[in-house]
C-alpha cells in the first residue's frame, strides 16, 4: 500500500511540474495579450472566439478521451496483449480523426452560427470579427484534439511530463505572434488575426512533439479505419454518455459566455482573465491529481470487489489530502488578494486600475470553486475508472441546471460576479452528488483520514497573513512590487505553518 501511494504521488508530482510550466507560460502569453488589448472590445472578440474554438477541444479532447480510451488501453497492456492494445490505439486515432474532421468542418461552416448562440451580446463589427476569428482557431482545436490522442497514450505508459508540459509551445507561438505583431505596429484587428494564427501554428508543433514520442509506445501513428474490434466497440459505447457530461459542462460554460455577452463592453474578456487565473491551480488540482490517478484506479479494478473498494479509497485518500492542502493557499489568495494577484499578472499598458478591480471582483468569488471543482474531477475519474460513465453525466446535468439558474437571477444586480457565483455553487451541487454517489460504490470514500482540524489551522493563517498584507501595505498592494511583497507574505506562512503542522515535508510529500 505505500508503494502504490509513493507511486501516486510522484505520478501527480510529475504532472503538477508539467502543468505549473505549462500554465505559467501561458500567463505568460495572457499577460502579453493584456498589455495589447487590455480589456477592450478586441479583447471580447479574442475571449469569444477562443471559447468558441475550443469547443471541439473540450468536447473530444483529454477528458473524453481519456474517460473511454485509457481504461480500455491499460486493461489490454495489463493483460499482457500489447499487440492488441497498439491495434486498439491505431483504431482509436482513425475514429477520432473522422470524428475531428466532419466537427471542424462543421465549426468552419457554422462560425456564424456559432458567435451569434455563443456571444449574442455582440453586433456589428465586434460579431464579423468574431466570426472571422473562429474560422482560423477551430482548424487549431482540431489539431489539439487529435493531440489528446497521443496525450492518452502517453499517460497509460506512465508518462506524464511531455503531454502536460507541451502546450508551452502553443503559447510560445501565440506570445511570438504579438511581439512581431508589436513591433510592426498592427492595429487591433491584425494583432488578433496575429494572434490566431499564432495559435494554429503552436497547436501543430503540439501535435508533432506529442505524436513523435507516442510512436515509441505504439510502434506506429498510422491511423486505422477498421472499426470491427470489440475493444473499440466498447470505448466508443463509453462515448455517448461521457460525451453527454462533457457536453452539458461545456453548454455551462457558454451559456455564461452568453450572458456575459449583454454585459456590456470589457464583460466577456473581464471573465476571460479571470477564469485563466482561476484554471492555473484549477489545473494543477483537478487536472493533475485525476491525470495521473486514472491509470493507476483502471488498473485497481481488478480482484474481489472489498479489495478493489480497498485500492480506489486509498488512492482517493492520497489525491484530496494533496488537493486539500495545495487548495487552502490558493483559494485564500483568490478570496482575499485578488487584487495583489492580478496586478503582479496582468497591470501593464492597456490594462488599468478599472481592469483590475472588475477582475478581481470576479476572481474573488471564483475561489469558493476550487475545491468543489478539483473534487468533482476527481470523483468522476474513479467513476471512469470502474467503467461508469453514466453517473457523471447525470450529475452534470444537474450542474447545469443549477448554474444556468443562479446565474440568470444574479447577473443583473451582481453583473459577472452573479454568473461566477452561479458556477460556484452549482460546482458544489455537483461535488455533493458524485461524492454521494460514490461513497455508496465505495463503501465510503475515506474522507475520515483527512487531517481536518490541520487543514482549518492552515486556513485561519494564511487569511491572517493576507488581510493582515493588505492593512499594512494600505494603497500600495496596487504597485506590481508591493502586490508581490503581500503574496509572498501569504505563501511563506503558508510553508512555515504546514511545517509545523507536519503536513509539509518531503517525507510527507512523497507518501501521502
Amino acid at each position: 500500500m505505500t508503494e502504490q501511494r509513493e507511486t501516486g504521488a510522484r505520478s501527480a508530482t510529475v504532472v503538477t511540474v508539467a502543468i505549473v510550466l505549462s500554465r505559467l507560460v501561458g500567463l505568460i502569453r495572457q499577460r502579453v495579450a493584456a498589455h495589447y488589448f487590455g480589456t477592450s472590445a478586441v479583447a471580447d472578440v479574442i475571449a469569444a472566439a477562443f471559447r468558441i474554438g475550443n469547443l471541439a477541444q473540450n468536447l473530444l479532447g483529454e477528458g473524453t478521451l481519456s474517460a473511454t480510451f485509457i481504461p480500455v488501453y491499460a486493461r489490454l497492456r495489463a493483460a499482457g496483449d500489447e499487440a492488441g492494445a497498439r491495434a486498439f490505439a491505431r483504431r482509436a486515432l482513425g475514429a477520432l480523426m473522422l470524428a475531428v474532421l466532419g466537427l471542424t468542418l462543421a465549426g468552419v461552416l457554422g462560425a456564424p452560427w456559432l458567435a451569434r448562440v455563443i456571444a449574442g451580446g455582440f453586433e456589428g463589427e465586434k460579431l464579423a470579427f468574431t466570426i472571422e476569428q473562429v474560422r482560423i482557431l477551430f482548424p487549431m482545436t482540431g489539431l489539439l484534439v487529435i493531440s489528446a490522442w497521443a496525450l492518452g497514450v502517453l499517460n497509460s505508459h506512465r508518462s506524464f511530463f511531455l503531454p502536460y508540459a507541451a502546450p508551452i509551445l502553443w503559447s510560445v507561438a501565440q506570445i511570438a505572434a504579438l511581439f512581431v505583431g508589436g513591433m510592426l505596429r498592427f492595429g487591433d484587428r491584425a494583432m488578433g488575426q496575429a494572434l490566431a494564427v499564432g495559435a494554429l501554428i503552436g497547436a501543430a508543433a503540439v501535435a508533432v512533439v506529442l505524436f513523435a514520442r507516442a510512436r515509441r509506445y505504439t510502434g506506429s501513428v498510422r491511423p486505422s479505419f477498421d472499426f470491427s474490434s470489440p475493444s473499440l466497440r466498447e470505448a466508443v459505447g463509453r462515448f455517448p454518455s461521457v460525451l453527454l457530461g462533457r457536453g452539458v459542462i461545456q453548454i455551462s460554460g457558454l451559456v455564461d459566455m452568453l450572458l456575459v455577452s449583454f454585459l456590456g463592453d470589457s464583460a466577456v474578456s473581464t471573465f476571460n482573465y479571470a477564469q485563466t487565473i482561476y484554471l492555473l491551480p484549477m489545473s494543477i488540482l483537478g487536472t493533475g491529481e485525476a491525470a495521473a490517478a486514472l491509470p493507476e484506479m483502471a488498473g485497481d479494478t481488478t480482484g474481489t470487489r472489498e479489495e478493489r473498494n480497498r485500492r480506489i479509497r486509498e488512492r482517493l485518500r492520497g489525491s484530496l489530502t494533496r488537493v486539500m492542502l495545495l487548495a487552502i493557499p490558493a483559494v485564500i489568495v483568490m478570496a482575499l488578494s485578488g487584487r495583489e494577484l492580478v496586478v503582479v499578472l496582468f497591470r501593464t499598458g492597456r490594462f488599468d486600475d478599472d481592469s483590475t478591480a472588475r477582475v478581481a471582483s470576479a476572481l474573488s468569488v471564483y475561489a469558493l470553486a476550487l475545491v468543489g471543482n478539483a473534487a468533482v474531477r476527481l470523483f468522476a475519474t474513479a467513476f471512469f475508472a470502474l467503467g461508469d460513465t453514466q453517473t457523471p453525466a447525470r450529475t452534470a446535468t444537474a450542474r447545469v441546471l443549477t448554474s444556468t439558474a443562479i446565474s440568470l437571477a444574479l447577473m443583473k444586480p451582481l453583473g459577472i460576479a452573479g454568473v461566477v457565483a452561479g458556477a460556484t455553487v452549482a460546482a458544489w451541487v455537483e461535488a455533493c452528488l458524485l461524492g454521494i454517489a460514490l461513497r455508496r460504490e465505495l463503501d465510503g470514500l475515506g474522507l475520515d483520514a483527512l487531517p481536518l482540524l490541520k487543514f482549518a489551522v492552515l486556513t485561519l493563517a494564511c487569511g491572517a497573513a493576507a488581510i493582515g498584507g493588505r492593512l499594512v501595505l494600505g494603497n500600495g498592494s496596487s504597485t506590481p512590487l508591493f502586490a508581490l511583497l503581500g503574496l509572498a507574505t501569504t505563501g511563506l506562512t503558508f510553508v512555515v505553518t504546514a511545517h509545523a503542522l507536519g503536513l509539509v515535508q518531503l517525507r510527507t510529500l512523497r507518501r501521502s
